[in-house]
């Protein structure tokens, strides 16, 4: 899970330094204990930039296959553009025969039931 970067602008820098001078001097104590903050932040930070190169490799990878796929898309889709006047001409000569197969259905249906009724006989 990767967290949101800050951006820090002017007065957010100009709010940092004026805690820094209210803290008041510096112990000596603190110090091991800051070292450790700035080690464990650098170590992050680190981290992170380790991953960009990866990063990289896989979005160029992506970008190689868009563009194939792009090209692919391209002839398709004129492909496609060229069967539009076979589909139309499909469309016409199927609602030309739609009448044709509504009788052929009515003159089956009969059919149909005697075939059931042999069946029946059969599993009988």
């Amino acid at each position: 899970m990767s967290e949101k970067p800050e951006i820090l602008d002017e007065t957010a820098i100009a709010a940092d330094e004026a805690a820094i001078e209210r803290r008041g001097p510096l112990d000596v104590m603190q110090i091991p204990r800051l070292l450790g903050g700035a080690l464990n932040d650098l170590r992050t930070i680190a981290e992170g930039m380790a991953t960009l190169p990866k990063l990289l490799l896989s979005l160029d990878r992506i970008g190689t296959r868009v563009d194939s796929l792009d090209d692919e898309v391209k002839k398709m889709r004129a492909a496609v553009e060229s069967m539009g006047g076979d589909v139309a001409g499909l469309e016409q000569s199927i609602s030309r025969l739609e009448p044709h197969l509504e009788d052929v259905s009515r003159a089956a249906h009969p059919l149909r039931r005697l075939g059931n009724r042999t069946r029946r006989r059969d599993d009988r």
